[in-house]
């Protein structure tokens, strides 16, 4: 078996393990039902039906194919509850509990857009016409309103504020997302990424997933963008990165590769140039304008991370 077999065999029982369900001891989680807003909160809207919990592969019932992402970012468990008031509007909450602080942020960032309106609810509270993401904590919160009339967004503004007041665990953005040079930086199209899935639907370097990628953020600086993967060490970054390199040197995708060892340039379909380097445990990849010189843009980022 050649070198690049052997990572695409890694690879793929690598993604296995991220995306299969809870185990049994998993299973065993908090109750998630404290954090639901009651009638007596919430003034005219009230509760319709019963709550829903989704633990595990329990989530593909509700989500279905959407499942495989939320695995990936380390889902623990959700609950929804339907909420209305007597005119008809109603609101739907979802609670996702994630396994920790990293992995809410992340979801929370795969999920949301590049255009809303900032709101002062937990933490990067983000509306969207009817629709608010924001997390807190290793929590998620999803709610999504039927129309966008102001009686249902004031009532969903009051759910999510019920929502975060009872959630009492606080976090913090993953360090590694707080290392972007902030200059130009489109904070709202910030993506952390816990695996080639999240990856590949901002962009697709390869099919298999050629980064062997575990943890990793991207910044949209408008003209250009900046992908960096964090490895557990030095050996396994340069082992990453010296698959990846000969996987692209030989890709259909990209045009006009250079290696120049530690570092390589290419262009892909549209134009963009790419030009990636390997720094300690990190790749670091610049993809945007040809007239941009990512030599210094890398270099920015490589003085973030000392």
């Amino acid at each position: 078996m050649n070198r690049n077999s052997m990572f695409t065999v890694a690879l793929f029982l690598a993604t296995l393990q991220i995306i299969d369900p809870v185990s049994e001891q998993e299973r065993i989680q908090e109750d998630i039902s404290v954090y639901l807003p009651q009638s007596e909160e919430l003034k005219e809207w009230e509760p319709v039906g019963s709550a829903r919990k989704f633990v595990g592969e329990d989530l593909y019932d509700l989500i279905n194919g959407g499942a495989v992402i939320y695995y990936e970012y380390g889902f623990k468990q959700v609950i929804t509850q339907e909420y209305a008031i007597k005119n008809g509007s109603s609101v739907n909450l979802e609670i996702y509990e994630m396994k920790n602080a990293a992995s809410a942020y992340g979801i929370y960032s795969f999920k949301t857009g590049d255009e809303g309106e900032k709101m002062d609810v937990g933490s990067d509270a983000l509306l969207e016409d009817y629709y608010m993401n924001f997390w807190k904590g290793n929590f998620l919160v999803t709610l999504t309103a039927y129309d966008s009339d102001k009686e249902t967004l004031n009532g969903l503004l009051t759910i999510a504020a019920t929502v975060a007041a009872r959630i009492k665990k606080e976090g913090q953005r993953p360090l590694l997302v707080d290392v972007l040079p902030k200059e130009n930086l489109e904070s709202l199209n910030v993506k952390y990424i816990r695996g080639n899935l999240a990856l590949s639907n901002n962009y697709e370097f390869d099919a298999n997933g050629i980064f062997g990628v575990k943890e990793g953020v991207i910044g949209d600086y408008g003209n250009y963008r900046i992908f960096l993967f964090k490895y557990d060490n030095e050996g396994e970054c340069l082992k990453w990165f010296e698959s990846a390199r000969d996987d692209l040197k030989d890709s259909s995708r990209f045009d006009g590769f250079t290696d120049y060892g530690d570092d390589f340039s290419m262009t892909d379909r549209v134009g963009n140039h790419v030009y990636g380097r390997r720094d300690l445990n990190y790749i670091l990849i610049f993809m945007g304008a040809k007239e941009i010189d990512p030599k210094i843009i890398l270099e920015e980022l490589k003085g973030s991370l000392r």
